[in-house]
């Protein structure tokens, strides 16, 4: 691969990926709007009507940020390489449906074979209150709060099992692990990618026992989100297989559930083994090494270093820079008839 090509995907992804931050705040100024993230006060004695309030304001905050991403991913990519919905992974990719939910099914169960100890410390500790280590306020809370009306269900469904399987593998896979690929290969792609997601989410961020337990098992899954996706060119098994992960479980069900992903994983092991193989047979094992270090320390700054978005904003600008002249050397060593089809 050509390095300057791999070091322009590299900017564009990890600019985007702050950058879209500046996006989101011009937004909020243009539509005359500040939603306050709901989750800073969020409380185990939260009412119905709070909880309503709350779901609304997340899914306004959620939505702008992500419309801060896409803002600068589609128009940069639809110029430089008019990529369309297909791209992005929003295809069947000449599958059924009944395949491609099998495949997200497959997914978790696959993955539960790695996973299973650091569930079970988690199972464990839900279970008998170990004391493993304390996590953010507003988790702690939402285990606390009583899970049996609608509104909570409405609010987790924003939070986790409904909208957030979508929107974050549409971002993360269906363009970071995606633009990688194309100058990096699948593995470092799926390996840079996967870390970037994994150390985004800050709640994890708390150095114990059970923040471990959470960091390790959401890793073995972000894999297997990109290795799915870079097998079907789909997002509906990754977005599946993210649902079934973050849908609310209690320590009962919890057990249920990894015991029959445990099953099911030692049934598909074969295949998903086959598939992992086949995926990361090519892959250049220091360009895995090496975005996956990049992608964890970009994304550990990114919540500690408040100037590092205008970095990003600059990183943007200098890959599109690198894209113009890349265009014009292709189009400099097409030969004159290519040249004159095109126009």
């Amino acid at each position: 691969m050509n390095a300057r090509r791999r070091t322009t995907a590299l900017l564009e992804v990890l600019g985007v990926f702050l950058a879209g931050q500046l996006v989101t705040g011009q937004l909020m100024r243009f539509f005359g709007v500040s939603p306050a993230n709901p989750l800073t006060d969020f409380t185990a004695g939260i009412t119905d009507v709070e909880l309503i309030t709350a779901t609304r304001q997340l899914f306004v905050l959620l939505m702008l940020q992500y419309a801060g991403y896409f803002l600068l991913i589609i128009p940069i990519n639809w110029w430089h390489r008019r990529r369309g919905p297909t791209a992005y992974g929003l295809t069947r990719a000449g599958r059924s449906w009944t395949a491609l939910l099998l495949a997200g099914v497959a997914t978790v169960a696959t993955a539960a074979l790695v996973v299973w100890p650091a569930s079970t410390v988690l199972l464990v500790d839900a279970i008998y209150d170990l004391g493993l280590g304390e996590t953010v306020p507003w988790r702690q809370a939402l285990f606390d709060t009583s899970w049996r009306r609608w509104e909570f269900w409405l609010f987790t469904a924003v939070l986790s099992w409904a909208l957030i399987p979508v929107i974050e593998e549409l971002f993360f896979r269906g363009y970071c692990q995606r633009r990688l690929a194309e100058d990096w290969g699948d593995g470092p792609a799926i390996v840079g990618t996967a870390l970037l997601f994994v150390f985004a989410h800050s709640q994890y961020l708390v150095l114990n026992a059970y923040n471990v337990s959470m960091v390790a098992s959401l890793l073995i899954l972000a894999i297997a989100f990109g290795v799915v996706f870079a097998w079907t060119r789909s997002l509906i098994p990754s977005m599946v297989a993210h649902a079934i992960i973050n849908f609310p479980m209690t320590p009962l069900w919890g057990a249920v559930f990894l015991t029959a992903y445990v099953i099911g994983g030692a049934v598909t092991r074969q295949r998903g083994l086959a598939v992992v193989k086949h995926i990361f047979s090519s892959a250049n094992v220091a360009g895995c090494v090496a975005l996956g270090v990049v992608g964890t320390g970009w994304a550990i700054a990114a919540q500690r270093i408040e100037r590092l978005v205008f970095a990003a904003a600059a990183m943007v600008v200098l890959a599109v820079g690198l894209e113009v002249v890349d265009r014009r050397r292709d189009r400099a060593s097409d030969p004159p008839s290519a040249v004159a089809n095109s126009t």
